[in-house]
């Protein structure tokens, strides 16, 4: 009960004895976030066995069996790793097991894409996903089966392999869709179809939020983006939202239970008679420590990492249409 209530008082549990460890653990992962190959190493290493040759004789103390892999319920999980190396894809099948009850997901496009064997044997389906990228955006297969029962998206690619979409995603009712205001006009015109379509073909679809930073909006501009967007905001259910909050902050409130993008759209969509009527005071953007940053198309500025471990952390991105 004690390791319920506090993750330090379970850490420090851990080093109680070795049975007690044994419980402790699946109480501690059920939060779980790797951005670096040795998050991976370390991990792995905690649930799997640690030795193979057996010694009859000291069995008891050097071969204890690990906890089953099926009984940790690994309920959210950051998979975002700037590096391909099939060690890595092989560590993470071989723990399979522990992912099958997750029910959120924040995984890059690379790392899905490389990972998608095993995450299928596996059947993981969560409910709620961001799909995030390393500098240069990579495409999904929408039609994969991690999709399933994804309820929850926020990403920035609408449109995958193989003519897939977010359109194709059986159970979605929420989607968030991430860009830049300062989109070239022919790249803004498709974003703006996009999301119309999207509106058209989603059935299930209760709302679509369109988050962009106003700050950064000219007039000239906000009119240019009301006509791009025209067809869409004559929809109910889509809301433009013009202060996208840091990514982690995002996810934070995302496995916490609190106010999600959409949560805040809908309270942004409620207050629109009143901001007729006075200035608009849009929230500062809000950070905490390194910040996922999240972009619709790539930066023109980027320049690939030299060091992918060292630069794992720092920034990620939204992909492109």
């Amino acid at each position: 009960m004690v390791a319920l209530l506090d993750d330090s008082m379970a850490r420090q549990l851990r080093l109680v004895s070795q049975d007690v460890n044994v419980l402790v653990l699946p109480i501690l992962f059920r939060h779980v976030i790797m951005v670096l190959p040795e998050h991976v190493s370390r991990f792995t290493a905690t649930l799997l066995p640690k030795r193979k040759n057996y010694i009859p004789a000291l069995k008891s103390k050097l071969h204890l069996l690990p906890r089953p892999l099926s009984s940790y319920h690994v309920d959210t999980w950051v998979m975002v790793i700037n590096d391909q190396r099939p060690s890595i894809e092989t560590a993470l099948a071989n723990i399979g097991p522990v992912f099958t009850g997750l029910s959120k997901l924040v995984i890059s496009g690379q790392n899905l894409s490389s990972n998608a064997f095993w995450l299928r044997q596996h059947a993981i389906h969560p409910t709620d996903m961001m799909i995030v990228h390393h500098g240069s955006p990579h495409l999904v297969n929408f039609y994969d089966p991690i999709f399933r029962r994804v309820t929850h998206l926020y990403t920035s690619i609408t449109h995958g392999h193989r003519y897939s979409s977010v359109s194709d995603i059986p159970r979605l009712t929420h989607l968030a869709v991430h860009t830049r205001p300062d989109l070239p006009d022919n790249t803004a015109t498709k974003v703006a179809t996009s999301l119309h379509t999207i509106l058209n073909s989603c059935e299930r679809l209760e709302m679509l939020v369109l988050t962009m930073s106003g700050l950064e909006l000219s007039d000239d501009r906000k009119l240019a983006w009301s006509r791009w967007l025209e067809k869409c905001l004559a929809d109910s259910r889509f809301v433009f939202l013009p202060f996208p909050r840091d990514l982690r902050v995002e996810w934070g409130s995302i496995i916490r239970g609190q106010a999600t993008v959409w949560d805040r759209a809908k309270s942004w969509q409620m207050q629109a008679i009143v901001r007729e009527d006075e200035d608009v005071k849009i929230p500062p953007r809000l950070y905490f420590g390194d910040h996922w940053e999240i972009d619709l198309v790539q930066r023109d500025d980027y320049e690939p990492p030299e060091d992918p471990e060292a630069e794992s952390e720092k920034s990620f991105h939204l992909g492109q249409l």
